[in-house]
């Protein structure tokens, strides 16, 4: 039964097996098909033909897919065999020993006795491991059944004493492959042995294709494990590891691995722990089993520590039974203390296992089976760990070295091989390419098959299914269309949905649809039709239906229509034009009929609901136009009325209407602001109705369109108007039309609205608005790049308005190339030949065609030259520089305001925008100016900023930290400015005089009594007054040379009679009345001591009433006081001082009309934090 399923899965039997299901249905179902009315597969030659080339290429390929495979393979295989000519002839000569020795195992196997057995009935295993670790002694002594040593002379194909290549072990259950344990390690000769391996790796690939191995024996030396080093264990791991990743990679399969850990006699006593044993339980193995997944992600080697402990515990419970069997106490001391030897070596074991068969993400994980622990031979000295240990801690020598003493015999092999490992045979995957391939070839050929198969057995049963069921069907549809008829009242102007979907059952009879009914014969008849049986009583039925219900309905709308459209008399005209053609086949055009009532339907019932309504009343309109009897009257009146409405309105209108409709949508594309601007031009523009750019002229309002279609069209569709005086019966004569003026009324008509749409459509267009800098240096730099979106924009409007104008001549090259192309024919040497060809200048000439309304109409446009685009381009390009000016720089606003300074934007660039202007027409001038004014307020808004920045450092922060909220600015204040704070900050060259002459003076004129702005730089007038303020504060306090001092004069006017004199000192002047002559006293602020006072003396010179005003500004709080006291001081300079009862008058003489006396401008001044 294998061997059968094993036949059936070759991939050519599988596709041999399609092949002959494919040859079937040739043979058997191809006369039946027919492609657009031809059947090629009718001829029985033509179908063994076509079997025969399958057939033959059937094989083709086979045989090909055999060569390219086998090729494939070779390559592969020699690629991996394949050795440097430099220092390789060592592992050449090894690769050669190692083919000759599989080539001798595989004849072996093949030569067997056996029969069929091939490479795949025995499992072959491969063992790696480093040197010394008794890979070979253990399959030398392991007990198992060697069937071939007679034919081998030996054992294995090779010998023992150490593995030079590979051994071939052949047992009655496998094939075991000792490999040489310098493959593993590769320490001695890296590249002789690198080689050596990938070459033994190829020959596997190449014996056995499928399945390469079916797993991998680890041989571990506990020897080893004990003596060696950490670093010498890591590096053993690593390069064991690297060998297991190779043979996964190269053989592209996952296998089991068993791990031997060899010579557990060298561990002190073990030969006296299992020297008790029987020779069957010496065949047993010792070691543990992992399970398939764990879900650790270290994967199943985080188990052996758990499964080792439970070894070590169950090797426990068994030394209590030998210690009590034991009377020898030297042995009794060897067994108790083996368990605690292994255990010692757990710790070595779980790292050098780790770091094998640990999981991580950039490696598939090893499939690790099991550990397990044997002996071959007990040979050598037996290393004691624990007493060396211990003899080492306690400074002593050696201890003394003991040897076993028993017969050499194997331990936990057999039972080993034959009940774990050789039963897990088929428990790695196969060679995935492989798998891969044959699984999907089995797939296709079985779909194949299955396909074939059942189209061929269903498609008669189908054939007879569908016409058994539309003979049952047309009876039951006949039922309930009749039962319909007579229950329901049918008619389509007051019961619509329900009289259509009558109409749709009845047209839903088998054979009333004509396409329906080819369609499905051609599928499903085989010759089993059954159609014309039913279809010619279905039609009548379906006929009858359409005459008797659907036709009232057609005339009720036809009718309708007529009566009400007299305002619409294009759409009038058409309706009538229809309704005549239903009463005259020869003017009949089912074409138009069904547009027009397509049209109906559509406005009648528009909406996404009623689609299926419309779609509906079209086939049946459809049905019903294309049927000889109508069942109509025709309704004289009507007509009559209809006539006499359209014959009011011109046949120039009417052929103007009719060219509309009819070219509105045309081959000629649409102008489209889409097709002319490059991609990044658009970004820049917009329609101020909101329409989006790619909205644009109909073709039939282009250039194209005019000449085309306009030109073309005019004449017939006049003629054809004329022709259809039918329409009009006998109330128009076409002979009595003027056909050239009813052209000439189809022209004014279309230039008026030619005109209409082009200015629209430029009306309509805009430059975006711009909101910062970048932006508007963004929409300038576009303007004047390659794309030169406006010059652009104008010459394709240019094209499209100059419609009287057609170049019809080359240049003089092209015309002298083409005299001289036809001369070397046929017309050499003839000069009146030549000017056929050639024009007489080199000048272009033009043919004068109608189109010279549009033409005036745009005349700006069409006159615009080659210089005037350059001058605009160059007046762009100055502003452009401009903006960059202003963005390039780290300060943008610093050159926003130099440029307005320097008069940048309205000098030379704001002339050339202007001049530019000027020369475009509209509404393209104005973009330029928006553009311009668009940028002369960005670069205001940056100047402004660049002065609030200036004014925010230079003079806001130093007014915050010295002037601001204090005397003599806030009246109120306890905190005085400073005279060294007030002359830095209101002298000349100070703080405010500095800044206004440096940033603002250019662009003030200070020549009137209120300064105004010549130029606007983005400051406020208000803010200007605030300088003005401060230039009065400077007069009044300051002399020209900078120097802080006010001159004024005191004169003493009245003292109270009870008062002796009064005193005002003011920091060492001193002005003393006594009720004498009043004189005056020159006096000056500011003094040297900051202070001022005033006394008075009563008769009792000994009680003086005083009063001093501290801080530097003393004489102006004495004045603020009096000015409180007294208001009216500020109009006529009377001061009054009254203390405590005590009063004076004193008047009050300023030096200088500008004095800060009585002035409320500190009071006012006030600087804010932006200008």
């Amino acid at each position: 039964m294998a061997a059968i399923q094993n036949f059936f899965r070759q991939r050519w039997v599988i596709s041999l097996v399609g092949l002959l299901a494919i040859s079937i249905f040739i043979w058997f179902v191809g006369p039946l098909i027919a492609i657009a009315g031809s059947e090629p597969f009718k001829s029985e030659f033509n179908r063994l033909l076509i079997i025969a080339v399958l057939i033959f290429g059937w094989g083709a390929m086979n045989l090909f897919r055999q060569q390219k495979e086998r090729k494939e393979q070779d390559e592969s295989i020699q690629h991996l065999l394949e050795v440097d000519s430099l220092n390789d002839n060592e592992a050449a000569s090894e690769i050669d020993v190692m083919r000759e020795r599989i080539d001798r195992a595989v004849q072996i196997i093949t030569k067997d006795g056996k029969g069929k057995k091939n490479l795949y009935n025995l499992p072959w295993y491969v063992l790696i491991g480093p040197p010394g670790t008794g890979k070979t002694s253990a399959l030398k002594h392991s007990g198992l059944e060697f069937p071939l040593s007679d034919a081998l002379g030996s054992d294995s194909v090779s010998g023992i004493g150490g593995t030079r290549h590979c051994d071939w072990w052949f047992t009655n259950k496998a094939v075991l492959i000792d490999t040489a344990g310098r493959y593993t390690t590769q320490d001695s000769q890296v590249q002789v042995d690198s080689k050596a391996w990938y070459g033994f790796l190829g020959l596997l690939k190449k014996y056995r294709k499928q399945r390469p191995i079916n797993g991998a024996i680890v041989t571990l030396s506990l020897a080893s494990m004990m003596t060696q080093t950490r670093t010498e264990r890591g590096l053993h791991a690593r390069a064991i590891k690297n060998r297991l990743q190779e043979l996964k990679n190269q053989l592209g399969m996952q296998f089991p691995i068993y791990v031997l850990l060899t010579k557990a006699d060298l561990i002190a006593g073990f030969n006296e722990f299992f020297s008790d044993l029987s020779k069957e339980k010496r065949e047993e193995f010792l070691g543990f089993v992992f399970p398939r997944e764990v879900e650790d992600e270290r994967g199943v080697i985080s188990l052996f520590n758990k499964e080792f402990h439970d070894l070590l515990e169950s090797l426990d419970k068994r030394m209590m039974q030998r210690l009590e069997m034991e009377e020898d106490l030297d042995k009794r001391s060897l067994m108790f203390e083996f368990p605690k030897q292994l255990r010692c070596l757990q710790a070595n074991l779980d790292e050098f296992l780790t770091e094998i068969f640990a999981q991580n993400k950039f490696e598939e994980p090893s499939m690790i089976r099991g550990v397990f622990i044997v002996s071959s031979l007990q040979e050598g000295m037996p290393i004691d760990r624990i007493m060396l240990e211990t003899s080492q801690g306690l400074g002593l020598g050696r201890p003394p070295l003991r040897l076993s003493s028993k017969d050499s015999c194997t331990y936990f092999v057999k039972k080993l091989f034959e009940d774990v490992i050789f039963k897990e045979q088929l428990l790695g995957t196969v060679n995935r390419h492989h798998q891969k391939q044959s699984s999907w070839l089995r797939r296709s050929a079985y779909v194949i098959c299955a396909g074939v198969s059942a189209l061929a057995v269903t498609l008669w049963m189908m054939s007879y299914q569908w016409n058994n069921h539309l003979i049952s069907r047309t009876d039951t549809q006949i039922k309930e269309v009749q039962h319909l008829i007579h229950t329901q009242d049918i008619d389509l102007r007051d019961n619509l949905i329900p009289s259509v979907d009558v109409l749709n059952q009845i047209m839903m009879l088998p054979m009333v649809n004509t396409e329906q009914q080819e369609e499905k014969g051609k599928v499903r008849s085989l010759g089993l039709y059954q159609g014309e049986k039913i279809e010619q009583s279905a039609k009548a039925a379906y006929h009858n239906a359409l005459v008797n219900y659907f036709s009232p309905f057609i005339e009720d709308i036809l009718l309708s229509e007529l009566r009400s459209n007299e305002h619409h008399r294009e759409y009038l005209y058409e309706t009538l034009k229809t309704y005549l053609m239903l009463f005259n086949d020869d003017k009949l055009d089912p074409e138009h009929v069904l547009g027009w009532f397509s049209y109906y339907y559509e406005q009648a019932y528009s909406g996404v609901l009623n689609e299926g309504l419309r779609s509906d009343l079209e086939q049946h309109t459809k049905n019903y136009i294309n049927q000889t009897e109508k069942g109509l009257y025709l309704s004289n009146d009507a007509v009559s009325d209809a006539r006499q409405v359209l014959t009011q309105m011109s046949l120039s209108e009417r052929a103007y209407q009719r060219m509309k409709l009819q070219f509105i949508k045309s081959h000629v594309p649409s102008f489209r602001l889409t097709d002319v601007l490059g991609a990044r031009s658009l970004e820049q523009f917009e329609r101020r109705s909101g329409k989006p750019l790619s909205m644009g002229i109909s073709g039939f309002y282009t250039y194209n369109g005019f000449h085309s279609i306009f030109q073309l069209q005019i004449g017939r569709t006049v003629k054809a108007l004329m022709e259809e005086n039918w329409v009009y019966g006998d109330e128009i004569d076409a002979r009595n039309i003027d056909h050239d003026l009813a052209i000439a009324g189809v022209r004014e008509r279309y230039f008026r609205d030619y005109i209409h749409e082009w200015r629209s459509l430029l009306e309509d267009l805009q430059l975006k608005p711009t909101s910062d800098l970048k932006s508007s240096l963004d929409q300038t730099d576009t303007l004047v790049s390659s794309e030169r979106p406006m010059e652009s924009l104008l010459k394709a409007v240019r094209r499209e308005v100059a419609l009287t104008q057609i170049a019809l001549s080359q240049n003089e090259k092209a015309a002298a190339e083409v005299a001289s192309n036809v001369a070397k024919v046929k017309l050499s040497g003839t000069a009146d030949t030549l000017r056929r060809y050639r024009p007489s200048d080199d000048k272009n000439f033009n043919l004068s065609l109608p189109g010279k309304e549009v033409e005036d109409a745009f005349e700006d446009i069409i006159q615009i030259t080659d210089q005037d685009f350059e001058d605009i381009h160059q007046a762009l390009s100055s502003l452009k520089k401009y903006l960059a000016d202003l963005s390039s720089s780290g300060n943008n606003q610093r050159v926003a305001y130099k440029s307005m300074l320097n008069g940048t934007l309205s000098g030379e660039v704001a002339a050339s925008i202007n001049h530019a202007r000027q020369l475009l027409p509209k509404p393209f001038d104005s973009w330029l100016g928006e553009l311009s004014s668009g940028s002369a307020k960005l670069a205001e808004k940056g100047s402004r900023v660049h002065l609030n920045t200036l004014w925010t450092n230079k003079v806001y922060k130093p007014y915050q930290r010295s002037i601001q909220g204090r005397y003599p600015f806030n009246p109120s204040a306890q905190r005085e400015v400073t005279l060294k704070d007030f002359s830095r900050f209101f002298g000349y060259g100070g703080t405010l005089d500095s800044f206004f002459n440096e940033y603002l003076a250019p662009f003030v004129d200070t020549s009137k009594s209120v300064w105004r702005f010549e130029q606007e730089i983005g400051v406020s007038q208000n803010t200007l007054a605030i300088f003005q303020r401060a230039d009065r504060i400077r007069q009044a306090f300051f002399e020209p040379d900078n120097t802080l001092r006010v001159d004024f004069g005191m004169k003493p006017i009245y003292l109270d009679q009870h008062i002796t004199s009064f005193s005002l000192e003011l920091g060492g002047q001193n002005l003393v009345y006594r009720h004498g002559p009043a004189r005056i006293q020159t006096l000056s602020w500011p003094s040297k001591h900051p202070v001022a006072r005033i006394i008075f003396t009563p008769p009792d010179s000994r009680r003086e009433i005083s009063h001093t005003f501290e801080g530097e500004w003393g004489m102006f709080k004495l004045l603020d006081q009096s000015l409180k006291a007294r208001p009216e001081s500020r109009r006529d300079n009377i001061v009054m001082i009254d203390l405590r009862g005590n009063k004076v008058q004193l008047e009050l003489i300023p030096r200088s009309t500008m004095n800060p006396f009585w002035s409320n401008d500190m009071e006012r001044f006030r600087c804010p934090q932006t200008l």
